[in-house]
């Protein structure tokens, strides 16, 4: 009986010992795999490594197991940044768009490793790619007219990468053509709340014209219709309260409401971050004073009236209002 157990531990002592050579042979061809920029073959072979090794107690495999977490996720990321650039290639949309599907997976792979294995760079690296993969995936559907398709797409991108400023840029141009004003001016103003700076200046000014053109464009429509309570409804969906309250205090001064403006003009002038809107909510309110005769309020706001195109016709009725 003794020597079946003394055989039977030599057995289980072989058996460890062929594990141990097998894992570092394959960490080695995962190695070899990375070094060749083979990155499908070293993702195979780097989770075996990781499901094979890290049950050990042998400190030389559970360094390459170490070294297997560490460089799973950048090869995740190799084999969905190939995928991508294969993609872009291509001509025939299925291929195309499977080829990003493909993409697609990989990175999520490589956020997904990366987080459990606490690869930062790897998970930062792949959300960009990943959101540079959507935003090229938009492109066709956008300049095809199907703005639908593209919102879904530039979405994804922006949910991916919130750095992006393109694709934000691109998804609030979609809906603005989608017609879904305050879904456009709710991205656009998170970009325009940007730090200033060189990598978003661009970006800022771009946002801060499509808010200005589209806002222009369905005050414009409405007041064709003299639909000012649409102006109103309108403003009410915007969480920009700064836009909001300017465009309430516009609503309400077409409308001739000139108490509601004078209610809410001196607030909604505080709002506003940028030296024209406010001299416009001031420029209104002030006519809104005189329309009701209160001479020494109307000309005591048309002087902070500073910005053109308001601050020449403000301080000229200010001097008419004080002879």
């Amino acid at each position: 009986m003794r020597k079946i157990v003394l055989l039977a531990v030599a057995l289980m002592g072989f058996t460890a010992a062929f594990a141990q050579t097998d894992v570092l042979a394959v960490a080695q061809e995962a190695n070899d795999a990375l070094g060749a920029k083979n990155y499908a073959k070293a993702v195979e072979l780097l989770e075996q490594v990781i499901t094979s090794g890290s049950e050990s107690d042998d400190e030389a495999i559970l360094e390459q197991v170490n070294s297997a977490k560490k460089n799973l996720p950048i090869a995740y990321f190799r084999v969905g940044q190939s995928a991508a650039s294969a993609a872009q290639k291509l001509t025939d949309a299925a291929a195309q768009s499977a080829k990003y599907d493909e993409a697609i997976a990989a990175l999520d792979k490589a956020m997904q490793t990366g987080s459990s294995y606490k690869v930062v760079a790897a998970v930062n690296n792949a959300k960009k790619m990943k959101g540079m993969v959507y935003n090229a995936q938009a492109a066709a559907p956008f300049n095809s007219g199907d703005y639908a398709k593209a919102a879904e797409l530039f979405a994804k991108a922006y949910e991916a990468d919130k750095t992006s400023n393109s694709a934000a840029l691109n998804l609030a141009e979609s809906y603005f053509k989608l017609d879904k004003y305050a879904e456009g001016v709710k991205v656009c103003s998170e970009v325009a709340a940007l730090p200033a700076g060189q990598k978003n200046d661009a970006a800022i000014a771009q946002a801060k014209a499509k808010i200005t053109q589209y806002t222009n464009n369905k005050i414009a429509a409405l007041q064709q219709a003299n639909d000012f309570d649409g102006i109103i409804s309108m403003a009410e969906t915007i969480d920009n309260q700064a836009l909001a309250q300017k465009l309430m205090v516009q609503a309400y001064f077409l409308k001739k409401d000139y108490d509601k403006v004078i209610e809410i003009g001196d607030a909604a002038a505080e709002l506003q971050a940028d030296e024209a809107d406010k001299s416009a909510v001031y420029f209104n309110l002030a006519s809104s004073y005189n329309a009701k005769e209160n001479k020494a309020k109307a000309i005591e706001t048309f002087k902070k009236v500073t910005a053109e195109p308001y601050a020449t016709p403000a301080k000229e009725a200010a001097a008419a209002l004080a002879q």
